[in-house]
């Protein structure tokens, strides 16, 4: 075996220096997004609606994922508030099959005054908002 690092470690590096990052920003990000990010996840989630009003400004999303140790689940309701800009990039494969899968990663970036959103599903499709506001709504979702 090499003295280099395994792809775990890697993974894990970048984990590591996500969560530094998102430690270091924390002053900038609205609260309910550092409280999301603590008690929640959206890993595995599978978007289910999606609103914009474009008048308000105002982004939501709901998925159907699971809690921070992805043993039951929970129904997510995330709403962007002061949205700037809310890019969508679908999978550009000819042929999906089945929605746009599941969330694999989603990454919060402090930029100026506003906080960008990037999420990445299974299928590639691509997801970016650019807001000022955040907040959510959870429900448990009996087995």
């Amino acid at each position: 075996m090499s003295g280099g690092q395994t792809n775990h470690q890697k993974l894990k590096n970048v984990f590591e220096e996500y969560r530094s990052y998102l430690a270091s920003i924390k002053d900038v990000l609205p609260e309910k997004i550092v409280e999301f990010e603590a008690e929640y996840s959206l890993h595995d989630s599978k978007i289910k609606k999606i609103f914009c009003s474009f008048k308000n400004k105002e982004v939501i999303l709901e998925f159907l994922g699971w809690n921070l140790n992805l043993e039951h689940q929970i129904y997510y309701t995330l709403i962007f508030s002061g949205v700037t800009k809310f890019k969508q990039t679908l999978p550009q494969q000819e042929y999906v099959e089945s929605e746009l899968g599941d969330l694999g990663y989603w990454e919060i970036e402090s930029i100026n005054s506003e906080i960008e959103v990037r999420m990445l599903f299974a299928s590639g499709a691509e997801f970016n908002i650019t807001f000022k506001e955040f907040s959510f709504i959870t429900k448990n979702i009996k087995a």
